[in-house]
């Protein structure tokens, strides 16, 4: 390709180019042209570095190139620019991207140009730091070239390859980024951007600087660093909506943690003492419930997810002490996904225990993380059976079952407030985690006995329309108190049957005379 016009305008200067509109303009576009055509070759690349015969190479060109633009852009030397003489702030703005473009194309996974580009680093940095003021981060003539610059600064720093070395500029510039530094954090700037694009790329940065390293992964656990990943938790349900890939990118970020067993430090650090629980640590909790149901490994021991059995005795109890008050709480609703998404989570766990079981899978004199969960939750003292009765209790009252049965003899119904609604099968999550942990355990059906859970249990058999499946999963957790646990078994026996459920719609029918005790 000939580069002949972009070599000889480099050779020009910086000045002459940023001084004229229409040299910033013809400029950009024979910088568009030639990171296009790199785009297809990549493998000419090393032939379009050098500028002429004399030693001149793009790099050093785009050095003080890069720097006088990023002077440019500086809304603080507004007044010192304006006697610069610049040319327009479109025309600059063009410029710009070009230049992006052509760099981001030329260095992407050559560690030696990645090396020699690093010279402009700080240029880079200072021009993203500018063109994401509080103003122009929302202005859209700006979004492309957001993009674009982090795009360059990816590539930039990411490492190449797996060779020794090839990761020193992502080591160095997470650093420097996290330092604290207000003109170094441009990282919470980009993050800030409405525009998806930058967003993406500035994901990807992140990526692929933590990924698999567990000693930059540890850095982001800093107070800038957590700052960072707040911010991304908290777009996280944005970003599912919309399913533009960000959801997912962010999510790899949070599953390399999880991987490390990083995630109780994070969840801590994303706390607030004004909070039982935050947006952040709630989306975190989401990643990690479905990190759980996909994962087939055990955790390793001390198993990191330990910490959800703690997080799950705060949660019920104060949602226990919140339904037991009978006054408005405003938090209720957010306590209560908390408490779903830890019980999922403790559930998959269970469940993921069982199924090892079931393949055969001997334990180890030594348990294993998941084995070591499960052990916990089945504990008499610190376990979760006591409080997953308790709160059971009072949220069978505070959700009213809904049967097809009281629709059609017309009796009141008590309804559920819109806000709360999603939060009813809140019931069905602990009645499952009850249901997996009495499986083949009758010391576990024990505890549910002593704490009168097995009534309680029992009432859960018949349909309830805000409860979906929560009739099935009921009916699974009686049958495994039930089985080989002849002082459960003696409780129904005791009992006097009220009806018989119609295999049909679940009405209640009444008792067969052969049923009825004499």
């Amino acid at each position: 390709m000939d580069t002949s016009g972009l070599a000889a305008a480099l050779i020009q200067g910086s000045e002459v180019i940023l001084k004229s509109d229409e040299a910033c303009l013809d400029f950009a576009r024979s910088s568009e042209g030639v990171a296009r055509y790199i785009a297809q070759n990549l493998d000419e690349r090393q032939e379009l570095v050098d500028l002429d015969d004399e030693g001149n190479n793009i790099f050093d060109a785009l050095n003080l190139l890069w720097a006088k633009l990023a002077k440019s852009f500086d809304p603080s030397q507004a007044t010192a620019n304006h006697s610069e003489g610049w040319a327009s702030e479109d025309s600059r703005i063009q410029l710009a991207l070009g230049l992006g473009k052509l760099e981001r194309n030329l260095i992407a996974g050559l560690q030696t140009f990645q090396d020699i580009a690093e010279q402009h680093e700080e240029s880079l940095r200072a021009l993203i730091f500018h063109v994401t003021t509080f103003i122009r981060i929302a202005d859209e003539r700006f979004f492309t070239l957001q993009s674009v610059l982090a795009q360059l600064l990816c590539n930039l720093i990411s490492p190449s390859s797996a060779q020794p070395g090839a990761d020193r500029l992502a080591d160095k510039y997470l650093q420097l980024y996290l330092s604290g530094g207000r003109n170094e954090d441009i990282i919470i700037r980009l993050l800030d951007s409405r525009d998806t694009k930058t967003n993406n790329a500035t994901l990807h940065l992140l990526n692929n600087v933590v990924r698999g390293n567990e000693a930059r992964l540890r850095l982001l656990l800093s107070g800038v660093g957590v700052r960072w990943l707040a911010k991304i938790l908290n777009r996280m349900d944005e970003w599912v909506e919309v399913q533009n890939g960000l959801f997912e990118l962010g999510a790899s970020i949070f599953n390399n943690i999880i991987d490390h067993s990083l995630h109780p430090e994070l969840f801590q650090l994303l706390s607030d003492p004004a909070e039982v629980i935050t947006p952040s640590q709630t989306i975190l909790l989401k990643v990690l419930d479905s990190h759980l149901s996909s994962s087939t490994q055990s955790s390793p021991s001390p198993s990191p997810h330990l910490f959800m059995i703690g997080l799950f005795h705060n949660l019920a109890k104060y949602s226990k002490i919140s339904i037991d008050s009978k006054q408005d709480d405003p938090r209720l609703p957010k306590i209560f996904e908390g408490l779903i998404l830890v019980t999922e989570g403790l559930s998959a766990i269970g469940l993921s225990v069982q199924s090892r079981k079931d393949e055969n899978y001997s334990l180890q004199e030594d348990l294993n993380g998941d084995e070591e969960v499960v052990r916990t939750m089945k504990d008499g003292t610190n376990g979760v059976v006591k409080p997953s009765i308790d709160l059971l209790r009072s949220l069978d009252t505070f959700f009213p079952r809904i049967n097809p049965r009281a629709k059609s003899t017309g009796a009141s119904i008590t309804s559920i407030s819109d806000e709360l609604k999603p939060f009813s099968n809140l019931k069905r999550n602990l009645v499952q985690l009850l249901g997996i942990l009495t499986f083949e355990d009758t010391l576990v059906g024990d505890q549910v006995r002593e704490e009168e859970g097995i009534q309680l249990i029992l009432g859960m058999t018949e349909i309830d329309e805000n409860n979906p499946y929560l009739r099935e999963h009921a009916l699974l957790c009686v049958r495994n108190l039930m089985l080989n646990n002849p002082s459960n078994q003696s409780i129904i026996s005791q009992m006097n049957p009220v009806g018989v459920l119609s295999p049909d719609n679940g009405e209640l029918l009444p008792v067969p005379e052969k049923m009825k005790k004499k």
